[in-house]
């Protein structure tokens, strides 16, 4: 039975994965490093942006100190936010299966996006109070495709239950763009609706997503009910 849902954000809400290219791009260029895209969309897109930068320097073969590392990422932060002016590029239907979900389950965010980016957008989208857990970079260890911040969040969700029987993970589904996040949530033991915003249909049915479509848009969560007709 399906209890609750756990979103990405980039790739599956916010549509700005070329933003942070760009952004990533021109923080490293002051530091002598290049970065393409289709580097950065086939080696990088899963990461962070603190294990971005630690990849593209050992990529590259270029040592840094802590000072310059701080500053580089400082400003890919900024050069984002700059990029952005306080536009918030949501993709097709989205919004609309985020706010018919949360009328039934409740909805929380395990993103590698800074909580600030994170609420900001969910914020001005008014989407903000559709989530009752938001698990941002700064909230775990170890990335997708490890299960944690799924687990995380769900722990989260647990915690804010009234009184309900805690919610299992496999009695959760994962919204997810990326062939890592797909990975990620099947080791939490989580069903997984994977989106071909990013990768292939096929690379995410190959990682093992339950279901994958091409588009949230006119997706209702009705649908995906028989995901969770044999819940072993």
């Amino acid at each position: 039975m399906l209890r609750a849902i756990i979103f990405d954000f980039n790739g599956i809400i916010l549509n700005d994965e070329p933003v942070h290219f760009r952004a990533m791009r021109d923080a490293v260029a002051g530091l002598g490093m290049r970065l393409e895209w289709d580097q950065y969309w086939e080696r990088y897109l899963p990461l962070d942006d603190g294990r971005c930068f630690d990849a593209i320097c050992a990529d590259q073969s270029v040592s840094v100190s802590p000072a310059e590392r701080s500053e580089a990422l400082r400003r890919k932060v900024a050069l984002y936010q700059d990029y952005m002016r306080n536009d918030f590029p949501l993709f097709p239907g989205s919004a609309e299966f985020v706010r018919h979900s949360a009328l039934r389950y409740p909805l929380a965010v395990a993103s590698g996006a800074r909580r600030q980016e994170v609420e900001e957008t969910l914020s001005g989208a008014g989407l903000l109070d559709c989530f009752r857990i938001i698990v941002a970079a700064e909230d775990f260890t170890l990335g997708k495709p490890h299960p944690e911040s799924f687990l995380l969040a769900l722990r989260h969700l647990n915690e804010r239950l009234d009184g309900s029987s805690p919610i299992r993970p496999r009695e959760c589904l994962v919204v997810e763009d990326s062939v890592g996040g797909v990975q990620g949530s099947r080791a939490a033991g989580m069903r997984c609706l994977a989106v071909s915003n990013t990768y292939t249909a096929g690379q995410l049915a190959a990682a093992s997503a339950d279901r994958v479509v091409a588009s949230l848009d006119g997706l209702t969560v009705e649908s995906l009910q028989d995901l969770f007709e044999d819940p072993s």
